[in-house]
């Protein structure tokens, strides 16, 4: 008979962390929703964040302005790359969806699509590539705002996290909404 001494602490820790996995996310538990619901507003504010920086990044770097400065508050005496660069990126992002659609057969499932018609289910490689799309037309000096990627991105995490967990259909509508909405706030600064 094995006890408690007996057990190396390491096979312990495994034992208690899937039991709590079981506990906390089990198929129809209020309360693994709800901390999966927490883990996605986490991600979907760091979503926002990282996506927000590498947009600035590249206003920086295309237009030379401050990493801290607005494109739209910005002055820019260069008005050749003022022209220049929303065409350089429309070139790119053309390039790159000739490329997808030579790849990709199927076309890319937004949020609110996939909540009506498929259970919440979202490629997050699709969700990835909405996101690098909204960033090249934002990045490059288009007024695309970013919520779109923003959107797209966190809900895409969370259709993932939901396919993890096992989650029901429901579950998985409420858990892709909570992402959306965990970006927008992320977007808008709301708490």
């Amino acid at each position: 008979m094995k006890t408690l001494s007996n057990i190396p602490l390491l096979r312990l820790g495994h034992a208690w962390g899937k039991l709590i996995k079981k506990k906390a996310f089990a198929r129809g538990s209020e309360l693994g929703l709800i901390f999966s619901a927490m883990l996605i507003g986490l991600a979907a504010g760091a979503a926002v964040s990282g996506m927000s920086w590498i947009s600035r990044s590249l206003h920086s770097l295309i237009f030379g302005i401050g990493r801290l400065d607005w494109l739209s508050a910005s002055i820019i005496d260069n008005k050749l790359i003022v022209l220049t660069a929303p065409i350089i990126g429309g070139v790119l992002l053309g390039v790159v969806l000739f490329i997808l659609s030579r790849r990709r057969r199927r076309a890319i499932v937004d949020p609110i699509e996939a909540n009506a018609l498929y259970g919440g289910r979202i490629s997050l490689t699709d969700s990835f590539i909405v996101a690098g799309q909204n960033l090249i037309s934002n990045g490059f000096g288009a007024s695309v705002g970013l919520e779109a990627g923003y959107t797209q991105l966190s809900a895409g995490l969370a259709s993932k996290l939901g396919s993890k967990l096992n989650l029901r259909r429901e579950d998985m509508r409420i858990l892709v909404g909570c992402g959306a909405a965990g970006a927008i706030a992320a977007a808008f600064n709301a708490p």
